[in-house]
Parts: C-alpha cells; sequence; structure tokens
C-alpha cells in the first residue's frame, strides 16, 4: 500500500504537471493569436493592393494608412529611433518627433507597390516573453527571399508593432544612428528641420503628381 508521502508525491507530481501543460497551452494559445493578428493584417492589406484600382485611389491609400496605424506603437517605435537622446528631450520635443516619425512610417508602409512585389509570405515563428513577442515571417519574391520579424509588445491589452527587423536590421536601430550622426552634426532642432522638409517635400510631390 502506498504511504502517504507517495501519495503526496503522486499528487504533487500531478498538480505540477498539470500546471505545466496547462501554462503551456496558454503560451500556445497566445503564439497563434499574435500569428492570426499579423496574419489579418497583412490580409487586410493584400486585398487592398490586390483589388482591380491596386490600392492607389484615395479612399484604399486611407485604408492602408489605417492598419499600419493601427498596430503600430508609434512613440515606442521613436523612443528606439531616438536612444539615449529620448531623456533629454522635453515633452513638446518628444511629441513632434513622434508625429513626425507617424507621417513618416504612414506614406512610406502605405504605399500599395510596397506590397505587390511579394509572390508570397510565411509565417515561420513566433516568439513570446511575457509583454514582448516577435513574429517572423520569410517573404518571397520573384528572384529573392526576403525576413521581416515583426517585434511586438502588450500595451493596455493590446498587441502593437514598435519595430520591424528587415534582413536582421532594425528600422528603428538604423534610422538612430541616421538621426545621432545629424544631431552630432548640428543639433536636435537641426534634425527635426531636416525631417520636416523631408515630410514638406514629400507632400509637394504627391501634389504635384495628382
Amino acid at each position: 500500500m502506498m504511504n502517504w508521502i507517495g501519495i503526496f508525491a503522486v499528487g504533487l507530481a500531478l498538480v505540477m504537471g498539470g500546471s505545466g501543460w496547462v501554462g503551456l497551452s496558454v503560451a500556445e494559445d497566445q503564439k497563434k493569436a499574435l500569428l492570426d493578428l499579423v496574419k489579418d493584417r497583412d490580409q487586410a492589406i493584400q486585398d487592398i493592393v490586390r483589388s482591380e484600382t491596386k490600392g492607389e485611389t484615395p479612399e484604399e491609400r486611407t485604408k492602408l494608412k489605417a492598419i499600419v496605424g493601427g498596430m503600430f506603437d508609434f512613440e515606442a517605435y521613436a523612443r528606439v529611433c531616438l536612444g539615449r537622446y529620448w531623456a533629454e528631450r522635453t515633452e513638446a520635443e518628444r511629441q513632434d518627433f513622434v508625429q513626425v516619425n507617424r507621417q513618416l512610417i504612414e506614406k512610406n508602409y502605405s504605399n500599395p507597390a510596397l506590397y505587390t512585389k511579394a509572390d508570397k509570405i510565411e509565417y515561420t515563428e513566433v516568439e513570446l516573453d511575457g509583454k514582448e513577442a516577435v513574429v517572423k515571417t520569410e517573404v518571397f519574391y520573384k528572384s529573392e527571399t526576403s525576413t521581416i520579424d515583426y517585434q511586438l509588445h502588450l500595451v493596455d491589452g493590446k498587441w502593437l508593432i514598435y519595430d520591424m527587423m528587415i534582413d536582421d536590421l532594425s528600422i528603428g536601430k538604423s534610422n538612430r544612428s541616421q538621426f545621432r550622426k545629424e544631431i552630432r552634426k548640428s543639433s536636435f532642432d537641426g534634425l527635426m528641420k531636416k525631417l520636416h522638409k523631408k515630410l514638406k517635400e514629400d507632400k509637394d510631390e504627391g501634389k504635384g503628381g495628382a
């Protein structure tokens, strides 16, 4: 007959084992939810850019901008871009920097041509660590393959993208390197003047092509 120590050990093993399976199941559910989130986002974009008008109408571009912006944490991305210089900025300067970067991201990533070149996207892996996650994808073009890894974090119960690794190169950190050079060369104000000037030029070009 099994003594009380044996019974306790078996019971403990069942509880521990059960807890482990529950934890594993929850983690897998979270990974699947993250994968579905990015897949649904990509599918919504593809539905627009593969339409008869190829995403080029003002209404379609507005929808693309909403999809891009709806899953992006622009403030966290701005922090990545500015690095240690973020702490030195006033609240007004931070908000200006966030808004400029938001406009640049929305402009660049609401361009339909960016999404029509890919033949296929494969979702290869989801890494989950508490409130941080990475959804890894492989994008196939006619003559080459590229990897795009979406870095997300949990903000008020919602998963948001704050950076992207394209072929192992962080978009935020790449910008940080360029921004630092400009700040050292002139100043933060000098950087902002350049960014505002670029936005104005882009808008003027858009009006000219309309």
